[in-house]
């Protein structure tokens, strides 16, 4: 019997935290099918059901909301300081939703919780979402808020000689798509990239993409299908470099740490985007997480392996941080 057909068992507080999902949907009468959902009606549920996982905020020296100009309008970004140190470091970091849902809330606990544990400012982006903003707007958002602060970081309190970039899913996505442009203009002086359970091709039939098509851990192909619709639109290619970031050279990227789920459709993505990047020089950190599921950095109150993976990647950041 194929190993392939057999599932991993759910890590116990993963267990529990699914569990609590059921009871979060249930409370607030949030139910039918992802996949019949439109954006509006996705983004309203995302946002209800991250409520809870938000709610109870650790301690930080402050948040503050603020915008940077770009080619596309104004985009909205948060800045978390975790402490008044001086001259600190930064972390850009671009949140998941399949370029269609998701926004600075949903994943504002994690992000608190990299601030501290990296001693990093963490400048959340807001980029817009599709299908309303199709592929490269979100990207070149993003681009602007990376030149900001490495040109004018210094405004804000931080050190724009020390930037890393990093981002979850779609977000990691956009963070390797902005470090490959960035290569390709011959800034590379990014201290590091961060990226957590990311999309990094549009192969739908990789081993975790067949495992787990049916979405019982979250995530489904056809939710995945769908955004990959939404992101490049009715006449653009979900093959596009700048899209299926596996298509390139990864040579001369910067230190990159690559995290994964193991009951993920990505999983797989992560595989060969890492394998790919070592093969290519890259240095850097990898981990699948096991008994884990899609967008568990999320799950800090109740996942212990989300609290390992934001001390993990936070430690790879404060050696790449020192080391620049």
């Amino acid at each position: 019997m194929s190993t392939e057909n057999v599932d991993p068992p759910l890590a116990p507080d993963m267990v529990k935290a699914v569990e609590k999902m059921a009871e979060i949907a249930a409370q607030q009468g949030l139910s039918g099918r992802r996949e019949e959902m439109s954006p509006a009606e996705g983004r309203a549920r995302m946002e209800a059901e991250r409520a809870w996982w938000n709610d109870d905020l650790p301690a930080v020296a402050k948040s503050v909301d603020t915008a940077v100009d770009s080619d596309h309008g104004r985009v909205p970004v948060r800045l978390i300081y975790p402490t008044d140190a001086a001259n600190p470091p930064v972390l850009i970091y671009l949140h998941g939703g399949g370029w269609v849902m998701g926004s600075l809330q949903t994943h504002h606990r994690a992000m608190r919780y990299l601030a501290l544990a990296s001693g990093a400012v963490v400048v959340a982006v807001d980029y817009a979402l599709s299908p309303e903003a199709r592929f490269p707007v979100a990207l070149e958002q993003s681009l602007a808020v990376i030149d900001h602060v490495r040109n004018d970081g210094a405004d804000w309190g931080l050190d724009p000689a020390r930037v890393a970039l990093g981002g979850d899913s779609a977000g990691a996505n956009l963070a390797a798509a902005a470090a490959l442009r960035l290569r390709d203009s011959g800034a590379r002086d990014l201290a590091a990239l961060l990226l957590f359970y990311g999309v990094f091709d549009c192969d739908f039939e990789t081993a975790s993409y067949r495992q787990f098509a049916d979405g019982r851990y979250g995530l489904s192909r056809e939710m995945m299908e769908i955004f990959f619709d939404h992101y490049v639109g009715p006449d653009g290619a979900r093959d596009d470099p700048g899209v299926a970031v596996l298509a390139n050279d990864l040579a001369g990227l910067p230190p990159t740490h690559v995290y994964a789920a193991e009951l993920d459709v990505l999983r797989e993505d992560s595989v060969r985007f890492e394998s790919k990047l070592r093969a290519a020089g890259v240095p850097g950190d990898f981990k699948i997480y096991p008994g884990m599921v899609h967008a568990f950095i999320n799950l800090t109150r109740m996942v212990d392996d989300a609290h390992d993976l934001i001390d993990r990647a936070a430690g790879q950041l404060r050696e790449n941080f020192a080391g620049h």
